[in-house]
């Protein structure tokens, strides 16, 4: 490295006096170091310092303080002295033979330098050197030498400074409790963020509204460090418990031990909570048609741990097997009742009677028409001694995913488990409240009915709790599966299916779109029936022999514990994910493609692309603007290719078309755009029938347009993508939608982004044991969210409620929604921005596209919808003369109109839930 031979220059730069004892004058200056006594020079701090002897001064403050570089400007400080006229500021007379002289007389005092500017001052302040230390000291204590003591503050601290609120003696601070918050933020080298600052602020500001409204004769006190850290372990103290458990992690080097906040226990707690009893719980809906809850979808609706078992109707219990007599037209029907379900928002129960081997009959309806008629149950044989609980079905979804303990994330893994409710309405659900811990197990190499108190029926109730899926990544699913990996033989965990990932191997399109042999449970069973995996599987190839399982890519592992559980399929309960199959998959795969492989030396083209890129974040159909740099894809994040692939598209259709290598990449956009478009949706209220073939047949068509760029590409560098088990994964999305509804509801992305909360508890542990430092700290927070100890009941105190709800402040980090599907709240309506508008007065009319011009909605017309717009996945609009009063209409989705080509507005169908709203209320020609 060359030597930095430029000389420096130092400047004196003058300040005006103190007005006041105990003020400081602050200035900018490049480097030089006055003494304040008689306005000596110096070119060094350490300088200065010595000098100070000459005067007996055990403390010099330089009039002119360097932090770091003498040619960086710096903040100076001025002491204050009794009297501002003894000295001369204006003097510049520089005595360089004394400093040569002190220069001569230093041997490598270099290191006495004054760290920095705070120290040097803060020293000379003994009231806030006292609260600095008491700050540093609390926090060194252990949790045995911290008494109710520590927190008293020194006589003589308070007597060198005169009146508390006297703003004179507090200076350059504006009271003493400004001084002190100071001490506690820059005192020491202890760090804190900004958000803890804040729910300090917030903490001390409500405990002092406390304070001032306590009684005089009443004690107020502060609880001490111990009872808020350890209240758990102590046997006085009331506050609700959550227990976690130790268990014992089986691993290559013996058995570990790890704890665990039992999914049991968690129910308990939103159980016996009345707020979450009502919703947590349902039973199985049948309304034909639609998808707008997972109530909704086949498992559901079919599966029998899922079905609820008795139903209360006017004070009568009603079970499955009951035989209830129905009075009608003045004659009785006997009716056997086997199931309880909901359809059209009306509760029937599901039975025999003599005149129909199957009949619903209606126990609760909110239509007018539509009454329950009168019932009696049919006594039957029982023991009258023998204690009967309600049923409840609390189904469950878990969430399980790699988690590092180090911000390298290459280090000290760990598996964490989160729980959620699948009864909760969508954004309740993915909402960070009703996220529930379960564990964080170190990774090493190579989970009946409980009886709970409910809120909502007043009672002990027996609850169950069926697993509706496990969601992870696809490694993830493969491991709880017990497949080996990604690059075996047969690695889809649906399918037999044998995929090779080098260009050379080319099939037929039929090879990648069609249905093969299954995996079904029967094999997984069967495969985990032996610890080698050896036992043998009949015809699984449709090959005329049998195949043991670890041929097959089935291995030995600890997952096949899962199989114990009813209502868990390997094969259909670990869904296909869009976040990592669509986003992180074939999105990544065609946009590195596009950049790295077909532009790769076009410069030019590439500029033009960002530039429409940029020009695209002024649109107002979209909430989040895409704003990274597209020789960056490799480090995108799923959220970065949500924005990304909703413009991309009609950007390159419209302006990049008439090349051949390009146009066969834009084909697999356009196909990929549509393919989002479709299943980026919270619900489908209607023609639910015709969204499953309308997303099947997208899947077949993107499957072809890779199938076609593989064979019509020279670029040596192309990759074939057709052959990508992540590609291959969506031909099973149909599937799942049909089992659990839109594939919106099954995306990891919110508890991808829960990890970064286990993340920084683990970050901040000693690492000695980790799993029980985070299920003991999130297990307080959930039990301070309910008020429920031992399985009773325990209501809060009044004078807790209504603090709560005259106090209703909160700090807390809610989970980031990314998806942008077009939902809009009341209040969304913006200038120039584009919709979907019906009339107030007539809300179940037909949606029209609409313009909001400021006072006015301006609706545009939809041209009729041709072959090329079809294909390109875009329609388009001319303007018309006709408009209406924005106060006249509702939105009831955002659309994005951005692009305006030879007098037409482009309506781009990729933005996420455009495609099967325009085609299912506007363009019915399809």
């Amino acid at each position: 490295m060359q030597k930095n031979t430029r000389q420096e220059t130092y400047k004196i730069v003058k300040t005006c006096p103190p007005k006041r004892q105990g003020e400081l004058n602050f200035s900018i200056n490049s480097g030089v170091f006055t003494c304040s006594e008689c306005k000596k020079e110096f070119e060094k701090p350490w300088l200065l310092k010595r000098h100070s002897k000459v005067h007996h001064i055990s403390n010099q403050m330089a009039t002119n303080t360097v932090l770091d570089k003498p040619e960086q400007a710096e903040l100076i400080v001025e002491n204050t002295i009794p009297d501002a006229n003894a000295f001369d500021y204006l003097s510049d007379e520089d005595d360089s033979s004394s400093i040569r002289d002190e220069e001569d007389n230093i041997v490598d005092e270099e290191n006495d330098i004054v760290d920095n500017f705070f120290d040097i001052e803060m020293n000379s302040n003994p009231v806030f050197n006292a609260f600095s230390d008491m700050f540093s000291s609390a926090a060194a204590a252990d949790e045995v030498s911290m008494t109710d003591n520590d927190s008293e503050i020194p006589e003589e601290v308070f007597g060198t400074i005169g009146a508390i609120n006297d703003p004179t003696s507090c200076y350059p601070f504006c009271n003493l409790q400004t001084m002190i918050l100071f001490a506690f933020i820059d005192g020491d080298n202890d760090m804190i963020s900004q958000l803890m600052l804040k729910k300090i602020l917030l903490a001390m500001n409500l405990i002092i509204k406390i304070q001032q409204e306590t009684p005089i004769e009443r004690t107020f006190k502060l609880s001490r460090f111990d009872a808020l850290l350890n209240y758990q372990a102590r046997k006085k103290f009331k506050m609700p418990v959550f227990s976690s458990q130790r268990i014992s992690v089986p691993g290559s080097n013996g058995n570990a031990f790890a704890h665990i906040n039992l999914p049991s226990d968690h129910l308990r707690f939103l159980m016996a909570n009345p707020k979450k009893s009502k919703l947590i719980s349902s039973m199985p809906n049948h309304t034909p048609n639609q998808s707008i809850c997972l109530e909704q979808g086949k498992k559901w609706r079919t599966h029998h741990l899922f079905q609820q078992s008795m139903h209360t109707v006017n004070g009568i219990d009603i079970w499955f097997g009951n035989i209830v007599y129905l009075k009608t037209n003045n004659c009785s029907i006997c009716f056997l009742v086997e199931l309880f379900h909901m359809a059209n928002k009306n509760i029937f129960a599901r039975g025999l009677t003599r005149l129909s081997p199957a009949h619903d009959f209606l126990l609760f309806g909110v239509h007018p028409m539509k009454k329950s008629m009168p019932l009696s149950v049919l006594p039957s044989n029982v023991d009258r001694d023998a204690v009967f609980y309600k049923v409840r079905i609390v189904s469950i979804i878990l969430f399980t995913d790699d988690t590092s303990g180090n911000h390298s994330k290459q280090y000290n893994p760990f598996e964490s488990w989160l729980m959620r409710c699948t009864a909760l309405p969508f954004k309740d659900r993915n909402s960070i409240a009703n996220i529930q811990f379960l564990s964080t197990i170190p990774k090493k190499d190579g989970a009946n009915g409980v009886k709970m108190f409910s809120a909502e029926d007043k009672k002990y109730v027996l609850v169950v709790a069926p697993i509706l899926w496990i969601e992870t990544d696809m490694s993830c699913h493969l491991e709880l599966c017990g497949l080996l990996g990604l690059a075996t033989t047969f690695p889809c965990r649906r399918c037999y299916i044998e995929l090779r990932c080098a260009k050379d191997f080319v099939k037929d399109l039929s090879y990648f779109c069609e249905c093969h042999e299954r995996q079904t449970r029967e094999h997984y069973v069967l495969a985990n029936s032996s610890p080698g995996r050896d036992t043998e599987i009949s015809n699984a190839l449709k090959i005329g022999m049998n195949m043991p399982a670890n041929k097959i890519s089935f291995r030995d592992h600890s997952t096949g514990h899962l199989l114990e559980l009813q209502s868990f399929d390997p094969e259909k309960n670990t869904l296909v994910e869009i976040l990592h199959t669509i986003l992180l998959g074939v999105a990544k795969y065609m946009v590195i493609d596009l950049v790295k492989v077909v532009l790769k030396n076009d410069i030019a083209t590439i500029a033009r692309l960002l530039e429409f890129l940029t020009d695209y974040t002024r649109s107002t159909g979209l909430s989040r603007k895409f704003t990274r740099n597209l020789r960056h894809s490799g480090s995108f994040l799923g959220r970065d290719f949500k924005v990304l692939l909703q413009i991309l598209s009609v950007i390159l259709i419209t302006e990049f078309s008439g090349n051949h290598e390009l146009d066969l990449v834009i084909s697999c956009f356009v196909e990929l755009g549509q393919l989002c478009s479709l299943v980026v949706v919270r619900q489908v209220t209607s023609d639910f029938d015709n969204y499953i073939i309308r997303v099947d047949n997208a899947v077949k068509h993107l499957i072809r347009a890779l199938f076609d760029y593989n064979k019509g590409t020279k670029n040596e560098l192309h990759k074939a993508y057709c052959t990508k088990l992540k590609v291959h994964y969506l031909t099973h999305l149909k599937e799942d939608i049909i089992r659990f509804g839109p594939a919106l509801n099954y995306e990891t992305e919110k508890g991808e982004q829960f990890n970064k909360h286990i993340c920084e508890h683990l970050f901040y542990t000693n690492c000695q044991n980790t799993s029980r430092n985070v299920c003991l700290k999130l297990a307080k927070q959930v039990a301070l969210q309910h008020f429920n100890s031992s399985g009773n009941r325990e209501k809060s105190g009044t004078g807790i409620e209504r603090f709560i709800k005259d106090n209703n402040e909160s700090f807390s980090r809610e989970l980031k929604d990314n998806n942008d599907t077009g939902d809009i709240e009341d209040d969304a309506v913006q200038n120039n921005s584009f919709g979907a508008f019906v009339f107030k007065d007539d809300p179940i009319s037909h949606p029209r596209i609409g313009l909001v011009s400021g006072s006015v909605v301006k609706f545009p017309s939809i041209v009729p919808h041709t072959d090329n717009d079809r294909n390109n996945n875009y329609a388009k609009a001319v303007m018309t003369g006709e408009h209406s009063d924005v106060a006249n209409m509702n939105l009831v989705c955002k659309l994005d109109l951005h692009i305006f080509r030879n007098l037409f507005y482009i309506v781009n169908l990729s933005k996420f839930g455009s495609y099967w709203f325009i085609f299912n209320n506007i363009l019915f020609d399809e």
